[in-house]
């Protein structure tokens, strides 16, 4: 599989408008969507920054090429351990589950705070390559020196699929599966270049949300955040 900087910038320009689409229509049928509804713009500066890096990898501005990668990784680090818990609870209204995904993002948010910061710093010792026609994010992130490479990878993925796989909304339960799907098939097949070729999956599969939500819309019956317990209390 090849990647590149046109591959990128055309996942840009399908998932950014498809983010504005999906935004509209979370803000005109129920607001609580919004979170979710946001994956595919977010994803889509993802995969513009990144197709910026390769343009910077091949010479074009070498001079920001670490800027770039630095932009690439927070939505890594930073940005979605927090964001995927808070957009999850968004749409539970359990007071149990609201308070764990409120915790868990708040501790994600630090630890994403401190491997990002050992990142500005030049602690991680960042180098971008291309490996395979993939970009190779090679670093060695604060938390991986005590744990290693793996389990910081496990608990990434618990962080970033358990607040969509357990939710009492089926559009985020299918949404997280095939995101865990991605995870492990970019870990198996794609280990050289892991973080850069799950980002590009995991956008791509957030046109899934396009079609949830459109069909939410359409027929609000169907009660994309309505849990069954709900449901047979208002019956």
């Amino acid at each position: 599989m090849c990647f590149s900087a046109p591959v990128s910038f055309a996942a840009a320009a399908l998932l950014i408008p498809v983010g504005v689409y999906t935004l509209r229509l979370a803000w005109q049928s129920d607001r609580r969507l919004l979170g979710l509804a946001a994956f595919p713009l977010f994803f889509g500066v993802q995969q513009f920054i990144e197709g910026v890096l390769w343009l910077n990898l091949g010479g074009f501005y070498a001079e920001y090429t670490q800027a770039s990668a630095l932009g690439f990784l927070f939505f890594v680090y930073l940005f979605w351990p927090v964001f995927v818990p808070l957009a999850a609870r968004a749409l539970d209204e359990r007071p149990l589950p609201r308070r764990v995904l409120l915790g868990l993002a708040l501790v994600a948010g630090v630890l994403g705070l401190l491997l990002y910061i050992s990142l500005l710093r030049g602690q991680a010792e960042l180098n971008v390559s291309i490996v395979q026609h993939s970009i190779f994010y090679q670093h060695r992130p604060l938390f991986d020196l005590y744990l290693g490479d793996w389990v910081v990878r496990t608990l990434y993925a618990l962080v970033v699929t358990l607040p969509l796989l357990a939710s009492n909304t089926i559009a985020l339960r299918i949404f997280g599966a095939l995101i865990a799907l991605s995870l492990g098939l970019s870990a198996l097949y794609f280990d050289h270049a892991f973080t850069s070729v799950w980002c590009f999956f995991a956008a791509i599969l957030s046109l899934v949300l396009m079609r949830l939500l459109h069909a939410g819309a359409k027929q609000p019956s169907v009660g994309l955040i309505s849990s069954p317990s709900r449901i047979s209390e208002a019956s």
